[in-house]
């Protein structure tokens, strides 16, 4: 004779009262929310503003970038000095074509595909470095009171980049 022989594993009936059926808990597991996808893009859409609103404010009227210095100093590659920008439209338009790209894969985080997130990140920790060399540039070169244009960009770029690493915007991409 079996030793467990007359014991079986008893099941309670399902749906004849209260208490019966799954414990909470138990059964399927909740979907996880989406709401980080849509924060993390949120955030980059900021960026892409920030990337047009720098741009225009100095390509308007033909002035260039001696309209608006203290938000030319934020513009994409103008902290690599003349030799390598000539006269700042090749940074107006880096930063428009960085706000668009930004822009088209924002939508596409909103969208839930998983790969823009990591675009995203990568030419986001890309444009922080620059803008910490930016900083630095700033500073050395005793023009500590324009880098706070620069210093707002970089938090707004590290924001998003970090946010879109985060393990929870990965869940809400599935």
């Amino acid at each position: 004779m079996h030793p467990n022989q007359g014991w079986q594993v008893q099941q309670p009936p399902r749906g004849h009262g209260p208490g019966y059926g799954p414990a909470p808990g138990w059964g399927q597991p909740l979907r996880p929310s989406v709401a980080p996808a849509f924060l993390a893009g949120g955030l980059w859409l900021l960026v892409a503003v920030l990337c047009f609103v720098l741009a225009g404010l100095n390509s308007a009227d033909g002035k260039g970038i001696r309209q608006t210095p203290e938000a030319a100093v934020a513009l994409l590659g103008l902290a690599f000095g003349r030799g390598f920008i000539a006269n700042g439209d090749p940074a107006i338009v880096a930063t428009y074509v960085a706000g668009g790209v930004v822009l088209l894969l924002a939508a596409l985080v909103i969208a839930r595909l998983g790969f823009a997130r990591w675009v995203l990140a990568a030419l986001g920790f890309l444009v922080c470095a620059y803008y910490v060399f930016a900083v630095v540039r700033l500073t050395v070169d005793h023009g500590g009171t324009l880098i706070i244009v620069p210093g707002i960009a970089l938090m707004l770029w590290l924001a998003a980049s970090m946010v879109s690493v985060l393990p929870p915007v990965g869940r809400a991409m599935r």
